[in-house]
């Protein structure tokens, strides 16, 4: 099985052996988030096939059905339907959400706290769309969350291409600044003759030519 989401391969491994004390410890740190990145039933259903995946949910069910459940117990048939129907109508959720849901209706996070009767009605009108209103709050919190940091990084980069632009201009200002210091300096001492040779010379080298219409301007001052 090529399963990249590591919770959901130790999930399904501990159903398959029917480990209770494991399944306790998965659960125990199963958190909505989980569910949210784990493994869709769909694909799990094309990995390890119809049988495999409602097997697995239907230990679920009766793991369920045999500690929490105070009306009538379902039969062996009544939970592979029941699994099966979870598969059909939900197959964009995941292992990780049948196993979170059953859990916040064991702790009385999820339903009216009077009826723990697992039966399709429950499970399929009731517990599990009262679970998905739940898991995409917190899908919504999530991508809220993600786009208030992107915008906040992308406002810091323009803030510091902002600076960074500040600094580059400044840093050329200076650059120009000291080349025109030097360049008043270099002419000094100089006659017309030999600021029109300097002209002629700084025409032909490409480093020389940013600064070359200041050398030019100096014509109007050496005669």
């Amino acid at each position: 099985m090529n399963l990249q989401n590591n919770l959901t391969v130790q999930l399904l491994s501990c159903l398959v052996e029917r480990n209770d004390s494991k399944l306790v410890v998965i659960e125990k740190n199963i958190s909505v988030s989980n569910a949210i990145d784990g493994t869709k039933l769909s694909k799990l259903e094309r990995h390890i096939g119809d049988f495999g995946i409602i097997t697995a949910i239907c230990y679920l069910l009766n793991r369920f059905n045999t500690n929490f459940n105070v009306g009538k117990k379902l039969t062996g048939e009544q939970s592979a339907l029941l699994a099966s129907d979870i598969v059909e109508k939900y197959p964009y959720e995941t292992i990780e959400d049948v196993v979170l849901m059953l859990k916040m209706v064991r702790q009385g996070i999820l339903g009216d706290g009077k009826d723990y009767k697992l039966d399709g009605q429950n499970v399929m009108t009731k517990w599990f769309p009262e679970y998905l209103e739940k898991k995409y709050e917190e899908f919504e919190r999530q991508k809220k969350k993600e786009i208030s940091e992107i915008n906040s990084k992308n406002s810091d980069n323009a803030v510091e291409q902002y600076y960074a632009k500040i600094r580059r201009q400044k840093a050329q200002k200076e650059k120009e600044d000291k080349a025109k210091a030097e360049i008043d300096k270099m002419c000094e001492n100089m006659d017309r003759q030999m600021l029109e040779d300097t002209i002629l010379d700084w025409t032909s080298k490409e480093e020389m030519k940013p600064y070359l219409d200041y050398l030019k301007q100096k014509r109007t001052k050496i005669k």
